[in-house]
């Protein structure tokens, strides 16, 4: 008795056909006869062969989470090569566009904290990535925040620079200097900085709708993180973030791009 097949065939957009068994898209066909997986399923791999052209000395994780091309704020990908960011991780997507384009290969979901190659479209899964990972969200157990007043350990950065955790430069963008000198000197208040080096503490809480300050909180919670992070590729840190979110909630009576406040 001969088999059933019951795989599928739908075509969609740009001669493009996907072929699945049930309701659960596999691969996609594409013109060109190469196949690829599509979004709805991902396939895991541990050994990709792109990992060598990661470039960590052009990571910089601390601008906004938004699309270089199209600066949508959704589903963000850092390309792990140039170090710019990109919307999407499917077929005609700005982070597939930029994949083929270019040859950039390794992509990490700034959400999610997933690394994806592209235009391949697997999950990598390999712990040489996690150092990349805590860059862009570093965590502290309560045992490290105890002991962070009594240490005097250095830190090496990426390029060799040696720093105390703590005891980092932040950026002057523009006219934002005065900025800095309230941040850093907040970040070194022990009860403050011991609650946000904890996301955990405020991740969580409950807002009425439509409350712009958390975004203030989380802001800041992640410059303390970043400021005291022992795993730094740098030895400085951009505020950029956190000032959008002063900016933004401040409707734009606090700037950094001027200092002069109340002198018009």
């Amino acid at each position: 008795m001969k088999e059933k097949n019951n795989t599928r065939k739908k075509t969609i957009g740009y001669g493009h056909v996907i072929s699945f068994v049930g309701t659960e898209p596999d691969y996609v066909t594409r013109r060109d006869g190469r196949t690829l997986p599509s979004i709805g399923k991902v396939k895991t791999h541990r050994l990709c062969p792109y990992l060598d052209t990661i470039n960590r000395h052009v990571l910089d994780f601390d601008f906004e989470k938004l699309c270089s091309v199209s600066l949508s704020r959704i589903n963000v990908y850092a390309c792990l090569v140039c170090g710019k960011y990109f919307q999407g991780r499917g077929m005609n997507t700005h982070a597939y566009t930029h994949s083929v384009a270019e040859s950039h290969h390794v992509f990490l979901n700034l959400l999610t904290l997933k690394f994806y190659c592209l235009p391949d479209n697997y999950e990598i899964v390999d712990s040489s990535l996690d150092d990349i990972k805590y860059v862009l969200n570093p965590t502290f157990t309560s045992d490290h925040i105890r002991q962070l007043d009594s240490s005097n350990k250095l830190s090496r950065a990426i390029d060799g620079t040696l720093y105390l955790p703590g005891i980092v430069g932040l950026n002057n963008i523009k006219a934002n200097d005065y900025c800095n000198v309230v941040l850093q000197a907040l970040c070194h208040v022990t009860p403050l900085r011991d609650f946000f080096l904890r996301e955990i503490n405020y991740a969580r809480v409950k807002r009425p709708p439509g409350d712009s300050s958390f975004l203030l909180v989380q802001r800041f919670g992640e410059l303390m993180r970043k400021l005291w992070n022992p795993r730094n590729f740098k030895a400085h840190v951009s505020p950029h973030e956190m000032l959008q979110a002063v900016v933004l909630w401040s409707k734009k009576k606090f700037q950094f791009t001027e200092q002069d406040l109340f002198g018009k």
